[in-house]
């Protein structure tokens, strides 16, 4: 099984992992399950650090090193998850807005991978591939 983590995942799976789920957990020590972080993910943290760098302290030069060494996958960004974007319910009326949020599910969704969150505003897309935790 593929899972990609979505940005607060991805970094409290690295620097603060009391804030996963214990399923979730159970989750990334399967060894059956490969573990997967977005481009995407790095691109919303950089710009996050360079808003509130007293508040967001991580990099996306350090999540990426941070990343690798704890064994993830780097997903880059494809034409076919562009395209998938137009696939997506809208639901900027619901009140979310988020374009990376959007971007997340669009790969997951292309790349048939579960994109895990705590996020309970993603369900409202009602796509198979966004799994709440």
């Amino acid at each position: 099984m593929r899972v990609l983590l979505d940005t607060h995942y991805l970094i409290w799976s690295m620097y603060d992992s009391s804030r996963l789920p214990e399923e979730l957990i159970r989750i990334l020590e399967d060894e059956n399950v490969w573990i997967e972080y977005s481009i995407v993910s790095l691109w919303e943290s950089e710009i996050k650090h360079l808003k509130h760098p007293e508040s967001f302290e991580f990099t996306a030069s350090d999540m990426l090193y941070d990343a690798q060494n704890s064994g993830y996958h780097m997903i880059d960004l494809d034409p076919a998850h562009i395209f998938t974007l137009g696939s997506l319910k809208d639901c900027s009326d619901s009140g979310h807005k988020d374009s990376f949020d959007r971007m997340l599910i669009a790969q997951a969704k292309a790349e048939n991978m579960l994109l895990v969150t705590h996020d309970k505003r993603l369900t409202l897309y009602g796509e198979p591939c966004v799994k709440l935790f």
